[in-house]
């Protein structure tokens, strides 16, 4: 959505090719943005156009709260810079989405290219393919979905009255004395708040895009290789590629991490309270985010089970061959010597490839791929060790599992 335009984009120098597919730079928002000639200046645009939503979110909260003394300790007992949960959405989780666009789409349409390039898609599958990635390009510059997404951003305003906070009992800058919102609330709610939902539904209609296109990939009729090194039959970089998707978990790792923030401090919940949560969201959201992998598995398991048959059959007449050579001694007295014949040799590079086959996931996924996803999700939580328990209770809780 956010990601910046390549020189060669900007100059209309580069020919479309069929596996050429940036799930980023597209769409409504992508074009408007076009039209008002901010892809044509020089220099990074995420980094300005994160520094111009955070301006919007949050500068007019900061000065309609300051106007109202709701800004700092002391009228109120929440005040917005002490807000953890607003600041995590439109001072970390926000930018964070903008910034992360740009490297995503320069990998996920490295790995699009990649079937290409590898010789995964057979030359009479690459109309189709091109026709999958056409596709997918069509959904991606549609104005219905960015549409959607607007919408759905702007329906909790819509239909209700501004609701700031889980903790309605505590005083804060989002109410007057009285219970009505105050200016700094509604500009949260009708522009802050709808602007960073926009972008989340953003980025999960491109996590939409990619999960069809792989989808469609599966049923393509790939040229999958079993014994490939990556231990994926040549779809490794998937792996890789869905690591990228991890922006979500993070931005809302620390919306929870505000949130949870939030109820440490002005209700008096701790850690073991909200445990069960994090480590369900933890799971959960990288589960949910290395899914789409899942659609490969049906083409894996089918050219696994393919090759260890015929690998199988190959070595039983490789092993009855060195037996009947060597083991029975069936050999012509010219014949070389165990050590100087290349059997041995050739049955141990067997083996070894048989080795790899086996051992071969149906899932283009890794541990360090899954690793990536968990401590993407976990990181944001961290700081809540410190809201959640006292020091004393950390250190004591350090020394029984150190001691």
């Amino acid at each position: 959505m956010l990601a910046p335009a390549t020189h060669a984009e900007r100059c209309g120098a580069r020919a479309m090719t069929i596996d050429d597919l940036s799930l980023m730079r597209g769409g409504p928002v992508y074009r408007a943005l076009h039209r008002l000639g901010l892809l044509h200046t020089r220099g990074a645009l995420a980094p300005r156009m994160a520094l111009a939503m955070m301006a919007l979110a949050w500068l007019p909260l900061v000065a309609l709260s300051a106007r109202d003394g709701a800004l700092l300790p002391g009228s109120v007992r929440m005040p917005l810079l002490a807000d953890a949960s607003v600041y995590a959405r439109l001072m970390l989780a926000l930018p964070l989405l903008v910034l992360a666009a740009g490297p995503a789409d320069r990998l996920l349409r490295s790995a699009i290219r990649q079937f290409g390039r590898a010789g995964l898609v057979p030359d009479d599958k690459r109309s189709k393919f091109g026709a999958i990635v056409t596709r997918a390009r069509r959904l991606r510059d549609s104005h219905v979905p960015e549409l959607l997404c607007l919408v759905f951003a702007l329906v909790p305003a819509l239909l209700s009255h501004p609701v700031l906070t889980e903790l309605p009992d505590v005083s804060g800058w989002h109410t007057t004395a009285d219970g009505t919102p105050t200016a700094a609330a509604r500009w949260a709610w009708w522009v802050a708040m709808p602007l960073f939902r926009f972008v989340c539904f953003v980025w999960l209609w491109r996590f939409l895009i990619w999960t069809l296109l792989l989808a469609r990939i599966a049923h393509l009729g790939l040229d999958l290789r079993p014994p490939h090194p990556d231990g994926a039959g040549g779809l490794g970089f998937l792996g890789f590629a869905q690591q990228r998707f991890s922006a979500l978990s993070l931005a809302g790792g620390v919306v929870l991490s505000g949130s949870c923030i939030n109820h440490f401090i002005y209700s008096g919940q701790t850690l073991l309270d909200v445990r069960y949560l994090l480590a369900a969201y933890v799971v959960g959201t990288t589960i949910v985010l290395m899914a789409p992998l899942l659609l490969l598995a049906p083409p894996l398991i089918r050219a696994k089970r393919h090759a260890l048959a015929k690998y199988s059959a190959l070595g039983h007449r490789a092993i009855r061959s060195f037996d009947l050579c060597w083991k029975k001694g069936q050999m012509e007295d010219d014949a070389p010597s165990l050590l100087d014949s290349p059997q041995p040799s050739a049955l141990a590079d067997f083996s070894s490839v048989y080795a790899s086959l086996s051992a071969m996931s149906v899932v283009p996924v890794t541990r360090w791929n899954v690793l990536w996803m968990l401590q993407a999700a976990a990181l944001p939580l961290l700081p809540l060790i410190f809201f959640g328990m006292s020091v004393d209770d950390l250190v004591k809780k350090l020394a029984s599992v150190l001691l």
